[in-house]
Protein backbone atom coordinates (compact mmCIF):
# COMPACT_ATOMS: atom_id res chain seq x y z
CA UNK A 1 0.00 0.00 0.00
CA UNK A 2 0.99 3.85 -0.59
CA UNK A 3 1.95 5.49 2.29
CA UNK A 4 1.93 8.70 0.20
CA UNK A 5 -1.56 11.01 0.27
CA UNK A 6 -1.96 14.32 -0.30
CA UNK A 7 -4.97 16.43 -0.92
CA UNK A 8 -2.85 19.31 -3.26
CA UNK A 9 -3.54 20.49 -6.14
CA UNK A 10 0.14 20.78 -7.21
CA UNK A 11 0.93 18.53 -10.01
CA UNK A 12 4.69 18.43 -9.39
CA UNK A 13 4.09 17.27 -4.85
CA UNK A 14 3.06 13.56 -7.02
CA UNK A 15 6.28 13.76 -9.28
CA UNK A 16 8.68 11.86 -6.62
CA UNK A 17 6.34 8.98 -5.97
CA UNK A 18 5.70 8.59 -9.62
CA UNK A 19 9.41 8.58 -9.82
CA UNK A 20 9.91 5.75 -7.39
CA UNK A 21 7.04 3.64 -9.40
CA UNK A 22 8.88 4.08 -12.56
CA UNK A 23 12.25 3.52 -11.35
CA UNK A 24 11.28 0.12 -9.65
CA UNK A 25 9.48 -1.32 -12.55
CA UNK A 26 11.24 0.92 -15.86
CA UNK A 27 14.99 0.88 -14.94
CA UNK A 28 15.35 1.30 -18.76
CA UNK A 29 13.29 3.57 -20.51
CA UNK A 30 14.57 3.27 -23.92
CA UNK A 31 14.31 -0.40 -23.28
CA UNK A 32 10.36 -0.32 -22.07
CA UNK A 33 7.75 2.91 -22.53
CA UNK A 34 7.28 5.23 -20.24
CA UNK A 35 5.07 8.46 -20.33
CA UNK A 36 3.61 9.37 -17.49
CA UNK A 37 2.92 13.05 -16.07
CA UNK A 38 0.26 14.50 -13.78
CA UNK A 39 -1.72 18.07 -14.86
CA UNK A 40 -4.32 20.11 -13.88
CA UNK A 41 -7.71 20.29 -15.30
CA UNK A 42 -10.66 22.57 -14.78
CA UNK A 43 -9.06 22.62 -11.04
CA UNK A 44 -8.82 19.13 -10.74
CA UNK A 45 -5.30 17.12 -10.73
CA UNK A 46 -4.78 14.37 -13.44
CA UNK A 47 -2.67 11.65 -14.42
CA UNK A 48 -2.48 11.17 -17.79
CA UNK A 49 0.03 9.47 -20.09
CA UNK A 50 0.95 6.09 -21.12
CA UNK A 51 3.10 3.17 -20.18
CA UNK A 52 3.78 -0.93 -21.35
CA UNK A 53 4.22 -2.00 -17.99
CA UNK A 54 0.73 -3.25 -16.09
CA UNK A 55 2.94 -3.46 -12.93
CA UNK A 56 3.06 0.19 -12.99
CA UNK A 57 0.22 0.71 -13.94
CA UNK A 58 -1.37 -1.19 -11.22
CA UNK A 59 0.55 1.35 -8.83
CA UNK A 60 -0.07 4.16 -10.58
CA UNK A 61 -4.12 3.35 -10.67
CA UNK A 62 -3.62 2.76 -6.84
CA UNK A 63 -2.02 5.99 -6.41
CA UNK A 64 -4.60 7.81 -8.23
CA UNK A 65 -7.41 6.25 -6.61
CA UNK A 66 -5.59 7.20 -2.97
CA UNK A 67 -5.19 10.73 -3.62
CA UNK A 68 -8.02 10.87 -5.71
CA UNK A 69 -6.87 11.91 -9.07
CA UNK A 70 -8.75 11.72 -12.32
CA UNK A 71 -6.77 8.48 -13.98
CA UNK A 72 -6.90 8.99 -17.27
CA UNK A 73 -3.31 6.49 -18.51
CA UNK A 74 -3.13 4.17 -20.89
CA UNK A 75 -1.78 1.01 -20.65
CA UNK A 76 -0.27 -0.32 -24.26
CA UNK A 77 -0.07 -1.55 -26.47
CA UNK A 78 -3.95 0.09 -27.82
CA UNK A 79 -6.27 -2.63 -28.49
CA UNK A 80 -6.30 -2.56 -32.01
CA UNK A 81 -2.46 -3.59 -32.01
CA UNK A 82 -2.91 -6.48 -29.67
CA UNK A 83 -3.79 -9.24 -32.37
CA UNK A 84 -1.76 -7.58 -35.03
CA UNK A 85 1.01 -6.30 -33.18
CA UNK A 86 3.52 -6.31 -36.62
CA UNK A 87 5.01 -3.59 -38.89
CA UNK A 88 7.79 -3.45 -41.68
CA UNK A 89 10.08 -0.36 -42.27
CA UNK A 90 9.29 0.73 -45.87
CA UNK A 91 12.20 3.12 -46.26
CA UNK A 92 15.68 2.00 -46.84
CA UNK A 93 16.68 3.96 -43.77
CA UNK A 94 13.67 4.70 -40.98
CA UNK A 95 14.23 7.70 -38.61
CA UNK A 96 12.98 6.88 -35.18
CA UNK A 97 12.17 9.76 -32.72
CA UNK A 98 11.74 10.41 -29.50
CA UNK A 99 8.07 11.86 -29.78
CA UNK A 100 6.00 11.96 -32.08
CA UNK A 101 7.18 15.29 -34.26
CA UNK A 102 9.57 15.76 -37.23
CA UNK A 103 11.44 18.57 -34.88
CA UNK A 104 11.49 15.58 -32.64
CA UNK A 105 14.94 14.53 -31.44
CA UNK A 106 16.13 11.46 -33.47
CA UNK A 107 16.86 8.63 -31.10
CA UNK A 108 17.90 5.84 -33.68
CA UNK A 109 16.77 4.24 -36.73
CA UNK A 110 15.76 1.15 -38.73
CA UNK A 111 16.77 -0.23 -42.40
CA UNK A 112 14.03 -1.26 -44.76
CA UNK A 113 12.43 -4.80 -44.18
CA UNK A 114 13.52 -4.85 -40.02
CA UNK A 115 10.14 -5.82 -38.05
CA UNK A 116 9.06 -3.54 -35.46
CA UNK A 117 6.22 -3.87 -33.21
CA UNK A 118 3.76 -1.49 -32.54
CA UNK A 119 1.96 0.19 -29.40
CA UNK A 120 0.10 3.09 -30.07
CA UNK A 121 -1.20 5.29 -32.97
CA UNK A 122 -0.95 9.19 -32.16
CA UNK A 123 -2.08 11.87 -35.41
CA UNK A 124 -0.34 10.01 -37.78
CA UNK A 125 2.62 8.90 -35.46
CA UNK A 126 3.18 5.37 -34.26
CA UNK A 127 5.30 4.13 -31.24
CA UNK A 128 7.07 1.24 -32.11
CA UNK A 129 9.80 -1.10 -30.75
CA UNK A 130 12.91 -2.13 -32.37
CA UNK A 131 14.39 -5.75 -32.80
CA UNK A 132 17.44 -4.66 -30.11
CA UNK A 133 13.80 -3.22 -27.74
CA UNK A 134 14.29 0.17 -28.26
CA UNK A 135 10.97 2.67 -28.82
CA UNK A 136 10.37 5.42 -30.69
CA UNK A 137 7.76 7.43 -33.06
CA UNK A 138 7.88 7.13 -37.11
CA UNK A 139 5.34 8.76 -38.97
CA UNK A 140 2.77 6.39 -41.54
CA UNK A 141 5.10 6.50 -44.80
CA UNK A 142 8.09 4.97 -42.78
CA UNK A 143 6.08 1.44 -41.95
CA UNK A 144 3.72 -0.85 -42.99
CA UNK A 145 0.69 -2.31 -40.96
CA UNK A 146 0.74 -6.18 -41.42
CA UNK A 147 -2.00 -8.24 -39.88
CA UNK A 148 -1.17 -12.02 -39.25
CA UNK A 149 -1.85 -13.29 -42.22
CA UNK A 150 0.04 -11.10 -44.10
CA UNK A 151 3.08 -11.36 -42.17
CA UNK A 152 2.66 -15.06 -42.74
CA UNK A 153 2.58 -14.68 -46.42
CA UNK A 154 5.68 -12.28 -46.12
CA UNK A 155 7.74 -14.40 -44.17
CA UNK A 156 7.41 -17.36 -47.23
CA UNK A 157 8.92 -15.47 -50.06
CA UNK A 158 12.50 -15.68 -50.79
CA UNK A 159 15.03 -12.82 -48.98
CA UNK A 160 18.06 -11.28 -49.66
CA UNK A 161 20.20 -8.44 -48.24
CA UNK A 162 21.28 -5.67 -49.79
CA UNK A 163 25.60 -5.49 -48.98
CA UNK A 164 26.34 -2.02 -51.23
CA UNK A 165 27.25 0.86 -48.60
CA UNK A 166 24.11 2.72 -50.91
CA UNK A 167 22.76 2.00 -54.25
CA UNK A 168 19.53 2.52 -56.07
CA UNK A 169 16.67 0.31 -57.19
CA UNK A 170 15.39 0.62 -60.33
CA UNK A 171 12.29 0.49 -62.48
CA UNK A 172 12.86 -2.62 -64.52
CA UNK A 173 15.00 -5.21 -65.16
CA UNK A 174 17.27 -3.21 -67.55
CA UNK A 175 18.50 -1.02 -64.52
CA UNK A 176 18.57 2.11 -65.88
CA UNK A 177 15.58 4.20 -64.54
CA UNK A 178 16.02 4.62 -60.85
CA UNK A 179 12.59 4.02 -58.55
CA UNK A 180 14.23 3.97 -54.58
CA UNK A 181 16.92 4.41 -52.57
CA UNK A 182 18.95 1.68 -50.91
CA UNK A 183 21.60 0.86 -48.24
CA UNK A 184 24.05 -1.32 -46.85
CA UNK A 185 21.17 -4.33 -44.71
CA UNK A 186 18.39 -3.38 -46.28
CA UNK A 187 16.20 -6.44 -46.37
CA UNK A 188 14.29 -7.36 -49.63
CA UNK A 189 12.00 -10.02 -50.85
CA UNK A 190 12.58 -11.49 -54.12
CA UNK A 191 9.43 -11.90 -56.54
CA UNK A 192 11.48 -13.02 -59.58
CA UNK A 193 14.96 -13.19 -60.90
CA UNK A 194 17.17 -13.00 -64.10
CA UNK A 195 20.87 -13.82 -64.33
CA UNK A 196 21.72 -10.04 -63.53
CA UNK A 197 18.68 -8.66 -61.26
CA UNK A 198 16.09 -9.55 -58.71
CA UNK A 199 12.80 -8.47 -58.93
CA UNK A 200 11.81 -7.16 -55.40
CA UNK A 201 8.57 -5.98 -53.31
CA UNK A 202 8.45 -3.68 -50.68
CA UNK A 203 6.60 -4.11 -47.53
CA UNK A 204 4.34 -1.30 -48.56
CA UNK A 205 4.03 -3.25 -52.34
CA UNK A 206 6.03 -0.81 -54.48
CA UNK A 207 8.29 -2.90 -56.84
CA UNK A 208 11.42 -2.67 -58.02
CA UNK A 209 14.58 -4.05 -59.32
CA UNK A 210 18.49 -4.21 -57.86
CA UNK A 211 21.74 -5.54 -59.28
CA UNK A 212 22.35 -9.26 -58.20
CA UNK A 213 25.81 -8.62 -57.37
CA UNK A 214 24.88 -6.12 -55.35
CA UNK A 215 22.72 -8.97 -52.63
CA UNK A 216 23.21 -11.73 -51.11
CA UNK A 217 21.77 -14.66 -49.66
CA UNK A 218 20.88 -15.01 -45.84
CA UNK A 219 23.36 -17.76 -45.72
CA UNK A 220 25.81 -15.46 -43.77
CA UNK A 221 23.31 -14.84 -41.11
CA UNK A 222 21.92 -18.38 -40.90
CA UNK A 223 25.34 -19.58 -40.28
CA UNK A 224 25.70 -17.88 -37.14
CA UNK A 225 29.27 -17.23 -37.12
CA UNK A 226 31.45 -13.97 -37.44
CA UNK A 227 33.75 -13.90 -40.18
CA UNK A 228 36.33 -11.71 -38.60
CA UNK A 229 37.92 -10.04 -41.87
CA UNK A 230 34.37 -9.57 -43.67
CA UNK A 231 33.72 -7.80 -40.03
CA UNK A 232 36.31 -5.63 -40.28
CA UNK A 233 36.03 -4.76 -43.75
CA UNK A 234 32.61 -3.90 -43.40
CA UNK A 235 33.53 -1.33 -40.89
CA UNK A 236 36.48 0.02 -43.59
CA UNK A 237 33.95 0.63 -46.24
CA UNK A 238 32.05 3.06 -44.23
CA UNK A 239 35.45 4.87 -43.34
CA UNK A 240 34.85 8.86 -43.46
CA UNK A 241 30.85 8.43 -43.29
CA UNK A 242 29.54 11.58 -41.33
CA UNK A 243 29.03 11.39 -37.48
CA UNK A 244 24.97 11.94 -37.05
CA UNK A 245 23.69 11.44 -33.46
CA UNK A 246 20.62 8.75 -33.29
CA UNK A 247 22.18 7.16 -37.19
CA UNK A 248 22.47 3.56 -37.65
CA UNK A 249 22.58 3.31 -40.84
CA UNK A 250 25.79 3.76 -43.97
CA UNK A 251 24.28 6.99 -44.18
CA UNK A 252 25.20 8.59 -41.59
CA UNK A 253 26.20 6.72 -38.11
CA UNK A 254 26.50 7.30 -34.28
CA UNK A 255 28.99 5.78 -32.79
CA UNK A 256 27.06 2.90 -31.48
CA UNK A 257 25.10 3.19 -34.38
CA UNK A 258 28.28 2.41 -36.35
CA UNK A 259 29.46 -0.64 -33.88
CA UNK A 260 26.13 -2.43 -34.09
CA UNK A 261 25.59 -2.00 -38.01
CA UNK A 262 29.25 -3.84 -38.25
CA UNK A 263 27.53 -6.58 -36.74
CA UNK A 264 24.24 -6.90 -38.13
CA UNK A 265 25.89 -7.43 -41.29
CA UNK A 266 27.25 -10.47 -39.71
CA UNK A 267 23.75 -11.05 -38.17
CA UNK A 268 24.59 -10.25 -34.91
CA UNK A 269 22.28 -7.89 -32.72
CA UNK A 270 23.68 -5.34 -30.58
CA UNK A 271 21.79 -3.19 -28.28
CA UNK A 272 21.50 0.37 -29.41
CA UNK A 273 23.88 2.76 -27.02
CA UNK A 274 27.10 2.53 -25.87
CA UNK A 275 26.08 2.74 -22.24
CA UNK A 276 24.17 -0.76 -23.13
CA UNK A 277 26.70 -2.16 -25.08
CA UNK A 278 29.16 -1.94 -22.44
CA UNK A 279 27.07 -4.39 -20.23
CA UNK A 280 27.82 -7.14 -21.99
CA UNK A 281 29.85 -9.44 -23.71
CA UNK A 282 33.31 -11.28 -22.26
CA UNK A 283 35.12 -8.28 -20.28
CA UNK A 284 38.64 -8.40 -21.44
CA UNK A 285 41.53 -7.64 -18.95
CA UNK A 286 43.00 -4.15 -20.06
CA UNK A 287 44.33 -3.90 -16.02
CA UNK A 288 48.21 -3.77 -17.14
CA UNK A 289 47.86 -3.08 -21.31
CA UNK A 290 46.51 -3.32 -24.43
CA UNK A 291 48.23 -7.30 -25.35
CA UNK A 292 44.97 -9.21 -24.58
CA UNK A 293 42.68 -7.06 -27.07
CA UNK A 294 41.71 -9.23 -30.19
CA UNK A 295 40.30 -7.61 -33.38
CA UNK A 296 36.96 -7.25 -33.19
CA UNK A 297 36.76 -6.73 -29.45
CA UNK A 298 34.45 -3.50 -28.38
CA UNK A 299 35.96 -0.72 -26.85
CA UNK A 300 34.24 1.92 -24.76
CA UNK A 301 34.98 5.67 -23.56
CA UNK A 302 33.56 8.32 -21.33
CA UNK A 303 34.03 8.77 -17.45
CA UNK A 304 35.98 6.15 -15.39
CA UNK A 305 34.36 5.52 -11.87
CA UNK A 306 35.21 7.62 -8.79
CA UNK A 307 34.44 8.56 -5.53
CA UNK A 308 32.49 11.68 -6.43
CA UNK A 309 30.90 10.47 -9.25
CA UNK A 310 29.69 7.25 -11.27
CA UNK A 311 30.84 5.76 -14.33
CA UNK A 312 29.36 6.86 -17.69
CA UNK A 313 30.08 5.35 -20.93
CA UNK A 314 29.74 7.65 -24.05
CA UNK A 315 31.71 6.03 -26.68
CA UNK A 316 32.00 2.97 -28.33
CA UNK A 317 34.65 1.80 -31.23
CA UNK A 318 36.18 -1.52 -32.69
CA UNK A 319 39.11 -2.33 -32.02
CA UNK A 320 41.11 -3.73 -35.15
CA UNK A 321 44.49 -4.50 -33.66
CA UNK A 322 47.63 -3.41 -33.10
CA UNK A 323 46.32 -1.00 -30.44
CA UNK A 324 44.27 0.75 -33.47
CA UNK A 325 39.99 1.12 -33.43
CA UNK A 326 37.85 2.48 -35.97
CA UNK A 327 35.21 4.88 -34.85
CA UNK A 328 32.30 7.43 -35.98
CA UNK A 329 33.64 10.47 -34.18
CA UNK A 330 33.20 13.46 -36.42
CA UNK A 331 33.07 10.42 -39.04
CA UNK A 332 34.22 7.15 -39.26
CA UNK A 333 38.02 6.86 -38.81
CA UNK A 334 41.00 5.31 -37.01
CA UNK A 335 42.40 5.72 -33.74
CA UNK A 336 45.30 4.39 -31.76
CA UNK A 337 45.91 3.88 -28.19
CA UNK A 338 49.84 4.15 -29.02
CA UNK A 339 51.28 7.44 -28.15
CA UNK A 340 53.80 6.39 -30.62
CA UNK A 341 51.62 5.98 -32.98
CA UNK A 342 50.66 8.80 -36.32
CA UNK A 343 46.73 8.18 -34.98
CA UNK A 344 47.23 8.24 -31.55
CA UNK A 345 44.30 10.22 -29.74
CA UNK A 346 45.14 10.86 -26.23
CA UNK A 347 41.29 12.00 -25.15
CA UNK A 348 40.73 8.78 -26.06
CA UNK A 349 43.35 6.90 -24.07
CA UNK A 350 42.77 8.88 -20.96
CA UNK A 351 38.61 8.43 -21.75
CA UNK A 352 38.97 4.46 -22.22
CA UNK A 353 37.09 2.71 -19.69
CA UNK A 354 37.00 -0.96 -21.02
CA UNK A 355 37.10 -3.79 -23.49
CA UNK A 356 34.16 -6.35 -24.32
CA UNK A 357 34.88 -9.25 -26.34
CA UNK A 358 31.16 -9.69 -28.70
CA UNK A 359 32.26 -12.91 -30.61
CA UNK A 360 31.76 -15.98 -29.26
CA UNK A 361 29.31 -14.90 -26.99
CA UNK A 362 25.74 -14.22 -28.22
CA UNK A 363 23.96 -15.12 -25.23
CA UNK A 364 20.24 -13.43 -26.20
CA UNK A 365 21.13 -11.01 -23.15
CA UNK A 366 21.98 -8.24 -25.37
CA UNK A 367 23.74 -10.15 -27.98
CA UNK A 368 21.81 -12.02 -30.39
CA UNK A 369 22.17 -13.41 -33.75
CA UNK A 370 19.31 -12.48 -35.72
CA UNK A 371 17.72 -15.86 -36.44
CA UNK A 372 17.00 -15.69 -32.83
CA UNK A 373 15.76 -12.61 -32.08
CA UNK A 374 11.64 -12.99 -31.07
CA UNK A 375 10.99 -9.96 -34.14
CA UNK A 376 12.95 -11.42 -37.06
CA UNK A 377 11.69 -15.05 -36.31
CA UNK A 378 8.06 -13.20 -37.81
CA UNK A 379 9.86 -12.81 -41.34
CA UNK A 380 12.18 -15.45 -41.47
CA UNK A 381 11.85 -18.83 -42.77
CA UNK A 382 14.49 -21.41 -41.30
Amino acid sequence: MFAFACSTNDPQDFDHEIKLIRERHIPDQRLMYWDIHTTTLNDKLVLKGATVSEAAYIELEKMAQQNRLDFQLELLPQKKFIENPWALVTLSVCNIRAEGTHPSELSTQALLGTPVKVYKEEDGWYLVQTPDHYFGWVDRAAISLKSKEELALWKQQEKVIYTKQSGTGFVSANLEKPELDLVMGDLLNVLTSTSNSYEIILPDDRKAFVKKEECSSLGVWKQKQIDLKELISTAFVCKGTPYLWGGTSPKMFDCSGFTKTVFYRQGLILQRDASQQTLYGELVDTSEGYDKLQPGDLLFFGRKEAPDYAEKVTHAGLYIGNKKFIHSSGKVRVNSLDPLSEDYAEYYEKAFVRARRIIGHADGKGIEWIYDNEFYKQILSE
